[in-house]
């Protein structure tokens, strides 16, 4: 379940918006259904009983499925078919959410669920620091660093080895939490999709159109407030026309025709037709606008009177005067932001323009950090109080004052975090070679590789189907020391990942093999049980992955890499990129602070000239991001100011038939989200294990 947040609280308080979006996957047999719904109020659900619900409707859709595979029936007839009931069956599941019928009782009996508090036990915490990208459409909130925190749950020592082969482990937990985080963005995208109304579309389309062609014929270059007058001038014409439209329609429907809906729409166009001068006004699209509306409108298509349109009518009036306000409103909004992001481009040309003076390696240096800190101040602009609101000043020097802010205030943060990493210095290291890179290109794209395949494969070997099956397949009483629990691993491990395409596959599995030789020469030998030496492998893997994740490391890997690959033909040109990436090193903390300083100096001399381009040239970037696209994101698209941030998610683990004997009943992993204000976010990891898993089925 996600909670969703409304950026503009302050604006929007007219607006109904869901508190809550659920999600909840049904499957039978080879046929998966998804319900995807968003509520007014938050808790309340009983998420099983919407389970069985959404279960039983795939239940019925694969008895559709099988009957639409008659081969009498044609591709279109099986697709007309298949649409007719998944339309009937989300209308049957959107009547039982209606009706609370899914809710929990909040009063008389009421059995525990197996997901609810009591039923469960925490064995893990994940605190991570957040920040939200407002510039992305829908929001979405990305995970900085993070700490894992393990609970010891409330176990025998029997059942600790047993809840071991099925918990969720920290790479696991992270792999789910960050999947979650952008499932919720893409939910609310998905259900953002069907919040815009095609008709209201249409029309906010063709005003915008309108307002671009009257404006083509304006070629003399004007500045932004001289554009804005203008431009509500010529909305103003628009709404006089639209008012005309309207009022001769409305006049129809005292005519006293009638007949079928094809025949009244007919008669409709042509009374317009005679009545409006459809050429010198361009009627023409608003007569077949309205004509669309009536049709999509009408349930009923005989025995039609005039008068019967009148509501149809009534609401196509409000989206044409909606789609004056919305373009009237929106406009200075627009405007702003539009100044506000040429700003930071031609900010940016700048200082291209000093790097560019300097040696290949700074300059290839300072665009990376430009680029972080370019979407970095792009965040802090979609948030901008002075640029998000609905104000009609459009004051070009206020927002060079607001901008110029906006770099300063943000300079000290975005440095204290900014970090080059590995690829960074892998990238500056090829570019001052002072061999031919080419020579050893393919390894010099690997070192680029480094620090993602590490991260990728240390999740990999820690996550669920690999870690827990090995645990699984193994007996517990043949594993008694790290070493052979490191020789068993690796071939089981060697196997799985063979087919892998990742370079640094077999770095890894020397990882497992250095495990083990930890513990050949260890004078005092010690009993280990499988958690501890499961706890210590796991920790080993960590501290590993921390340690060769530092620039300073990466140099011992280059050291062993070159020594293993290196060849007569190719060795200076190794000992020169190795130099380099040395000499990278030496600067990775000195040149941010020399970025940052050229930065400062060149807001603080940041002068801009008013803009004066054509009327037309004002309602697009560069003939990108227009204007009628930002209506589309922001205003017709009803849930675009909505944050989605998941509460809780529920996993059901699928036992296999001989699993099954050990538990009583289903098995559920339950991740619960809690946010600290707006940068921290905690994960606590739960299960049922205790109240389900039969631990006397263990000793028969």
């Amino acid at each position: 379940m996600d909670d969703v947040d409304d950026l503009y609280k302050r604006k929007s308080e007219v607006k109904i918006y869901p508190k809550s979006m659920i999600m909840i996957p049904g499957r039978y047999k080879d046929c998966e259904s998804l319900l995807l719904a968003l509520k007014p109020e938050t808790g309340y659900l009983n998420t099983h009983r919407s389970r069985d619900s959404v279960n039983n409707i795939s239940e019925l859709f694969y008895e559709v499925e099988e009957f639409v595979e008659h081969p009498a029936l044609n591709g279109e007839e099986k697709e007309k078919i298949l649409k007719k009931f998944a339309e009937r069956f989300s209308n049957k599941l959107y009547g039982e959410l209606l009706e609370d019928k899914w809710n929990k009782k909040l009063i008389g009996i009421n059995a525990s669920l197996p997901t609810e508090k009591e039923m469960l036990d925490s064995f893990g915490k994940i605190k991570s620091d957040i920040e939200i990208l407002w510039y992305n459409k829908p929001f979405e909130i990305k995970r900085l660093s993070s700490g894992f925190k393990k609970i010891e749950p409330p176990l025998s020592e029997s059942a600790l080895l047993e809840h071991l082969k099925y918990n969720i482990s920290e790479p696991s937990a992270n792999f789910v939490i960050e999947n979650t985080l952008k499932l919720g963005a893409n939910l609310m995208n998905l259900a953002n999709t069907g919040t815009i109304d095609e008709i209201q579309d249409d029309i906010l389309n063709y005003v915008v159109e309108l307002l671009n062609c009257r404006l083509k014929d304006k070629q003399e270059g004007c500045e932004a407030n001289q554009f804005l007058s203008t431009a509500n001038s010529i909305t103003n014409d628009i709404s006089v026309q639209f008012n005309n439209f309207l009022d001769i329609s409305k006049k129809f429907l005292t005519s006293g025709e009638k007949g079928s809906l094809v025949e009244l729409t007919v008669k409709l166009r042509n009374y317009l037709n005679n009545s409006l001068s459809m050429e010198s006004e361009n009627y023409t699209e608003l007569s077949e606008f309205l004509i669309k509306s009536i049709k999509q409108s009408l349930i009923e298509t005989e025995n039609l009177r005039a008068n019967e349109l009148e509501s149809i009518i009534n609401y196509f009036s409000e989206i044409l005067k909606n789609s004056i306000n919305l373009t009237k409103k929106n406009l200075p909004r627009y405007l702003r932001r539009r100044k506000i992001i040429l700003l930071l481009r031609d900010f940016g040309k700048i200082l291209d323009e000093i790097f560019k003076g300097e040696q290949k390696p700074a300059r290839i240096l300072s665009n990376k950090i430009m680029e972080k800190f370019n979407l970095f101040l792009m965040n802090q602009i979609e948030i901008d109080p002075f640029i998000i609101s609905k104000s009609p000043e459009m004051n070009e020097e206020k927002i060079v004052k607001v901008f110029k802010s906006l770099v300063n205030e943000n300079l000290e943060d975005f440095f204290n975090e900014v970090v080059l990493d590995i690829r960074d210095l892998v990238f500056f290291a090829e570019s001052m070679m002072e061999k031919d890179s080419k020579v050893i290109r393919n390894h010099i794209e690997k070192f680029k590789k480094f620090s993602g395949e590490i991260q990728f494969l240390l999740g990999y070997i820690s996550r669920y189907s690999t870690v827990n099956r090995f645990l699984k397949e193994e007996p517990d009483e043949e594993i008694k020391d790290p070493v052979t629990f490191a020789n068993r691993f690796h071939r089981f491990l060697e196997r799985r990942i063979g087919g892998i395409n990742l370079d640094w596959k077999d770095y890894i599995l020397e990882w497992i093999k250095d495990y083990g030789k930890k513990f050949f020469n260890v004078e005092e030998q010690r009993d280990w049980n499988l958690k501890e030496i499961y706890d210590d492998f796991i920790t080993y893997l960590e501290q590993r992955e921390q340690k060769e994740q530092k620039c300073e490391t990466f140099i011992e890997v280059l050291d062993t890499y070159i020594a293993k690959n290196s060849t007569e033909k190719d060795r200076e040109n190794y000992l020169d990129f190795f130099k380099q990436y040395e000499l990278s090193i030496e600067i990775k903390t000195e040149f941010p602070i020399y970025i940052k300083q050229r930065i400062d100096k060149t807001i603080n001399e940041f002068n801009v000239n008013e803009e004066k381009i054509k009327p037309v040239n004002y309602l697009n970037i560069d003939n990108n991001d227009s204007f009628y696209g930002f209506l589309r994101e922001n205003e017709l698209k009803y849930f675009s100011k909505l944050l989605p941030r998941p509460i809780s998610l529920i996993l059901k683990h699928n036992l296999t038939n001989d699993e099954k004997e050990s538990f009583s009943a289903d098995l559920f992993h339950v991740l619960k989200f809690r946010y600290w204000g707006v940068n921290s976010l905690q994960i606590e990891i739960l299960d049922n294990f205790k109240e389900v898993h039969r631990e006397w089925m263990k000793e028969l």
